[in-house]
């Protein structure tokens, strides 16, 4: 009896281990279901284009970034269409010659902008500027690069009470066109004026002028009280300016490509300017001489740039220029300036002020802290040598170098 009892507690065991294997076998079964399922899933994902996986509002940053090829872009994808068809930001950029005799596609794309700040470039006037003036509420930026008069004309009647960048390439005529403008666009903040040439002709109110001496024309161009940028473009040399006679409370960026740049200097009081970038860019002799008054009111100013020409070129008098800007901003902290510009800034001369061998222009930024020079080419040799004595000397002081080439950047 004995053995037939064991046996049976044996098959019991056994079936009872049966019924767990079997368990098992289910539960293995289940996982690799799952695990097939996530295989397929990371499959899927991989063969997914990396431009693809971003955020809707990623990919229209973008595509904002992209003016010349959206109707291309929208026909990627139907993700693609319906991302730049809800991006009003996208519509509200209107270069209105796009839109000869096609008025209806221009309300459209106006209508797709629904409320977004509108950047309007124009170069001749055209019937669709109807159009847009219709939205005149919303323009934020506006850019005039042909038949100035004729286009302003349009403007006549017009507010634009959300304007804050203004850029008119003046072709010859007389800046005070722009003056009626100016009293219909009280937010505005950057200005940029191309091709100066002509002075006003009308006689009038002057903006920024401080005292009651006669007034100088050349101040009644610019709405100096509200500019906090004003970038100027042209031949001033026959402008009349007085010293300090210009006041720009809170300007902070002037970028001037003009002909005569130590007068307009010298007329200007711009307490809280902190960036001055100069080109020697479309002038024609160029007029370089020392800097008459105070320097101390561009104490302020902490950064400096010394750009080339379109081209790449530095000619010998925006060379002298750039050692006088040494002296008149000597508070500079950063500084940044084309190859061509450093050799005269760190080779040794002499001054009235200065006979010893060593001095440089460049050291009268004594408070300089970074440095970037665009263009370095080591195989300028002369350069070289003086820009490694100086910089072996300021290297000790903390100053932090930016060397770019054209193909690498070195820090």
């Amino acid at each position: 009896m004995g053995g037939l009892s064991d046996a049976r507690d044996k098959l019991a065991c056994l079936q009872r281990r049966e019924l767990e294997l079997l368990q098992e076998f289910f539960d293995v079964h289940k996982a690799v279901e799952k695990q097939k399922v996530v295989i397929d899933e990371l499959i899927k994902a991989s063969t997914v284009p990396c431009i693809d996986r971003l955020p809707n509002e990623l990919l229209a940053q973008i595509f904002l970034l992209i003016k010349d090829e959206r109707k291309s872009l929208a026909s990627v994808s139907c993700r693609w269409r319906a991302v730049i068809m809800a991006t009003p930001r996208i519509w509200s950029e209107i270069y209105l010659s796009q839109y000869r005799t096609l008025p209806g596609l221009l309300k459209l794309h106006l209508e797709r902008s629904r409320q977004a700040p509108i950047s309007l470039s124009l170069y001749c006037d055209q019937p669709e500027l109807e159009v847009v003036l219709s939205h005149a509420h919303r323009i934020h930026t506006l850019e005039i690069f042909g038949d100035v008069a004729a286009i302003l004309d349009k403007f006549a009647n017009v507010t634009l009470p959300s304007l804050e960048f203004l850029l008119v390439n003046l072709q010859s005529v007389s800046a005070d066109l722009l003056l009626p403008l100016y009293s219909r666009a009280p937010a505005l903040k950057c200005l940029q004026l191309e091709d100066l040439k002509r002075l006003c002709s009308a006689s009038g109110p002057t903006v920024g002028h401080l005292d009651n001496s006669p007034l100088p024309s050349t101040s009644r161009i610019i709405p100096a009280e509200s500019l906090t940028n004003l970038s100027l473009m042209g031949n001033t040399k026959c402008w009349e300016l007085q010293r300090d006679s210009v006041h720009f409370p809170v300007l902070e960026s002037l970028t001037l490509r003009i002909s005569d740049p130590m007068s307009f200097l010298e007329a200007i009081v711009a307490p809280k300017l902190e960036h001055f970038e100069f080109s020697k860019e479309c002038v024609k002799n160029l007029i370089c001489r020392p800097f008459k008054g105070p320097t101390s009111k561009f104490d302020n100013v902490r950064q400096v740039t010394l750009s080339p020409s379109y081209e790449g070129t530095v000619k010998r008098r925006a060379l002298e220029l750039a050692k006088e800007f040494c002296l008149v901003f000597h508070g500079v902290r950063h500084a940044i300036m084309h190859m061509k510009y450093l050799f005269p800034l760190v080779s040794p001369c002499r001054t009235v002020d200065h006979r010893y061998d060593n001095y440089r222009p460049i050291d009268n930024w004594a408070r300089l802290e970074c440095l970037e020079v665009q263009d370095f080419d080591f195989a300028q040799a002369e350069t070289y040598y003086y820009f490694t004595n100086w910089f072996t000397r300021e290297r000790n002081l903390g100053l932090h170098l930016k060397l770019l080439s054209e193909y690498t950047a070195t820090n």
